[in-house]
């Protein structure tokens, strides 16, 4: 089958090691839209953190964000669809961090919330790399744990960033029991999502508004929140530079984010006709 939609990780995929869109992506991404593909962002991150990049993108039109928490509509500037998290299973969550070093967001609309003092301190727990990115995106709150604790604020994804992965897989032991969608990123940071929602089910429901088949998917990804769209779609796609995880996942591999890799699987698989056939090797 014809690849119809390509799904674009951002960190480590679409973005480079030092946090920039290619000029090969951003050209491969315009040949993509001009002939008639569907072109999307999956990302970990919300909206608002998106727009930051997206005069390298202008093209894309819908993102899947919050690792799969929320659809957005970049023409009409509006959500397409989104989920919540039980009040319950954040307070069990919180519950869990006790005794922890750590620091939290949690993404609410298109947005993100914080503690006012978070972008300061965030060298202390590897998210240094994303501090221009808070200070000029997110919401600080004076009040941010009294959200936090007020069912009325509703929170699509909750993240975690620790100040050691030994204190982010100790919270992750506890809350592996919970039922909660709990993923890996970054150097020390956990994210939290409802039950069921993923990047997978977000591609998917993006393709499902679309009339796309999953057949006609493809997703390029990098690391462990990637996961389940790169096992989910029709074709799933390891950066060079993916983890150990998101390689043994993927169908297939292209070159690293500093080297042209999402421009490669753009014009293998979307444009080029390149998948895989039903005997598990490359078809032209």
């Amino acid at each position: 089958m014809e690849y119809q939609l390509i799904a674009l990780d951002m960190d480590g995929t679409l973005l480079d090691s030092k946090k920039r869109v290619l000029p090969s992506s951003t050209a491969a991404i315009d040949e993509a839209v001009a002939a008639g593909k569907v072109v999307a962002i999956s990302s970990g991150r919300c909206p608002e953190m998106i727009k930051m990049d997206r005069a390298a993108f202008p093209q894309v039109r819908y993102a899947i964000c919050g690792s799969g928490s929320a659809i957005y509509d970049f023409q009409e500037q509006r959500l397409l669809r989104e989920s919540t998290l039980d009040h319950a299973l954040l307070e069990t969550a919180l519950a869990a961090c006790s005794g922890e070093d750590y620091l939290s967001e949690a993404f609410s609309g298109t947005g993100f919330f914080f503690a006012s003092d978070m972008v300061e301190r965030m060298p202390h727990y590897f998210m240094g790399i994303y501090q221009t990115l808070y200070g000029s995106m997110g919401t600080p709150c004076a009040d941010f744990s009294e959200r936090l604790h007020d069912p009325a604020f509703p929170v699509q994804k909750f993240n975690l960033h620790f100040g050691s992965p030994e204190a982010r897989d100790r919270v992750y032991e506890r809350l592996a029991g919970a039922p909660l969608e709990l993923a890996y990123m970054d150097e020390a940071s956990l994210e939290l999502s409802p039950i069921g929602v993923n990047k997978g089910s977000g591609v998917l429901a993006l393709a499902e508004l679309l009339g796309i088949p999953r057949e006609a998917t493809v997703a390029v990804g990098d690391s462990d929140n990637d996961l389940p769209m790169l096992r989910e779609v029709g074709l799933g796609v390891a950066m060079g530079n993916a983890n150990e995880n998101a390689r043994a996942v993927a169908a297939v591999q292209v070159a690293d984010n500093d080297h042209d890799g999402v421009a490669e699987a753009i014009h293998r698989f979307l444009l080029g006709g390149e998948g895989v056939s039903d005997e598990g090797g490359l078809r032209a």
